[in-house]
């Protein structure tokens, strides 16, 4: 979502973006690299979109203009941004994270656990990783520094992580949802349907999961 309220998707097998305005119009804001899979808005209205098919990031521009803003490591799923306006992705097949400066220069910014998936970041700037490979989540200093910051359910896909540093995982496998305290403590929070993929949280603290 922007601070207009417009809605943008990731279009997997067409490699495009759509967007749909409050009223419900659609249209086609923008072309990816191949296989689009996570998406992220920076405050200017640019989108950036993780191409699993192309380990690469793509910017779009809040006038729709596509350009390659770095490269990834191998198969990227999920996006987030910091800040300053670095670009983070989550690199299946390498457990690695990327970083991709506002200039495009692109590092290995740390190590995850096994298959990350989902990808968070809190106000101080560390990154967090859902590992599906390891049943954990991984806590990545803006240092680079890498550690386990706590267990999970089998299968995380998605995370999420509240004002008070409270870090939440989607958990496939196990049909649950993983909490885990700033202290690294794990505990089951509630149950959930059949495979959950996307984990949400709002004002409250409530958690929702797409099924």
């Amino acid at each position: 979502l922007d601070a207009a309220g417009n809605v943008y998707t990731t279009n997997y097998l067409d490699s495009t973006v759509t967007r749909i305005t409050p009223s419900g119009a659609s249209s086609v804001f923008g072309t990816t690299g191949s296989r689009p899979l996570g998406i992220t808005l920076d405050p200017a209205g640019n989108v950036y979109t993780a191409n699993e098919g192309a380990n690469t990031v793509t910017k779009i521009t809040a006038g729709g203009v596509s350009t390659v803003l770095g490269t990834t490591g191998r198969q990227p799923i999920d996006i987030a941004l910091d800040a300053a306006g670095n670009v983070y992705t989550t690199n299946y097949l390498d457990s690695t994270v990327t970083r991709i400066t506002p200039s495009g220069t692109s590092s290995v910014f740390g190590t995850t656990g096994s298959r990350p998936l989902g990808i968070t970041l809190d106000s101080a700037g560390n990154v967090y990783t859902a590992n599906e490979g390891a049943n954990t989540v991984t806590k990545i200093t803006p240092a680079g520094e890498s550690s386990v910051f706590g267990t999970t359910g089998g299968w995380p896909q998605a995370i999420a992580i509240d004002g008070s540093g409270n870090v939440y995982t989607a958990n496939w496998n196990s049909r649950n949802v993983s909490k885990i305290t700033p202290a690294g403590a794990s505990t089951i929070l509630g149950r959930t349907s059949r495979r959950p993929i996307g984990i949400a949280l709002d004002p409250s603290g409530n958690v929702y999961t797409t099924n």
